[in-house]
């Protein structure tokens, strides 16, 4: 099955930010559905979850990609109903993409309601989309959890990785084998093709501590990337929580692109 790419759109200035990130890429031989949510639809006894189910249209302004963006298959789909649950629900996507903030419920959010819901427990590996731009300089963080590692192998999928600079980065918290983790990690974004670095920050000898959150996003800061990668539940704090509160921060507060991947494999 070809990879798919998920790009919701509401036709909004964050959406229209999140299209520009997806064709500033290439994405040869994958497949994109656009996905359009009006909120105002009604329940239907059509659909087993209760809402009108995704249905293919024709666009009045359809959202062309350039030629050399290659996707193989493009289609527009739309439904009525709450788009946190359309796109929380599409099926068969490798990649779901949206802007930080859109026409959803409680605008107020910092990053948009229906964001902030997909964040909290994503389906599909996730991309909020700040800016439109190639990606390049990547950092991503590595913790030795599942959820990091899963992040590495979406990484290394990406067909735009060959080339990209790509700093991993490890905050030791206690005894770990998190030095080997990250290793291997760069071995593997290196057999795509990827320049890669590892970055261990160790605890301040005079406190015997870090702070993972402050230590990514000074690391972030600093290196200006246009893309931070991440895992949705690490192995620091509480472990249930689904976002994790790493991730939370960094995904709330750095100014550039963030993927968040969840290890969907140990749910239970």
């Amino acid at each position: 099955m070809a990879d798919k790419l998920t790009f919701g759109d509401d036709q909004s200035s964050g959406s229209q930010t999140a299209w520009e990130w997806i064709v500033h890429q290439k994405w040869p031989a994958w497949n994109l559905d656009v996905v359009t949510v009006e909120q105002d639809g009604k329940p239907s006894p059509d659909s087993p979850l209760g809402y009108e189910a995704l249905r293919e249209f024709t666009p009045v302004e359809p959202r062309i990609p350039p030629t050399d963006v290659g996707f193989a298959e493009i289609r527009y789909l739309s439904a009525q109903h709450d788009p946190r649950i359309i796109l929380g629900t599409c099926p068969h996507s490798t990649l779901l993409v949206v802007g930080p903030r859109g026409r959803g419920l409680l605008k107020s959010l910092h990053i948009g309601s229906t964001t902030e819901w997909l964040m909290q427990c994503p389906s599909t590996p996730l991309v909020i989309a700040r800016r439109g731009e190639p990606v390049r300089q990547i950092l991503i963080g590595m913790d030795g959890s599942r959820h990091a590692h899963a992040a590495v192998e979406l990484l290394a999928r990406m067909p735009w990785i060959a080339g990209a600079q790509i700093t991993i980065v490890s905050v030791l918290e206690e005894l770990t084998t998190i030095q080997d983790d990250a290793t291997r990690a760069a071995q593997r974004l290196a057999g795509a093709g990827a320049h890669v670095n590892v970055l261990i920050i160790e605890p301040d000898p005079s406190v015997q501590t870090v702070n993972p959150r402050k230590s990514i996003m000074e690391v972030a800061d600093a290196s200006a990337p246009q893309l931070i990668v991440m895992g949705t539940q690490g192995l620091t704090g509480l472990p249930r929580l689904r976002l994790g509160s790493v991730a939370s921060a960094v995904a709330h507060h750095v100014s550039c692109s963030v993927m968040l991947v969840r290890d969907t494999s140990d749910d239970d």
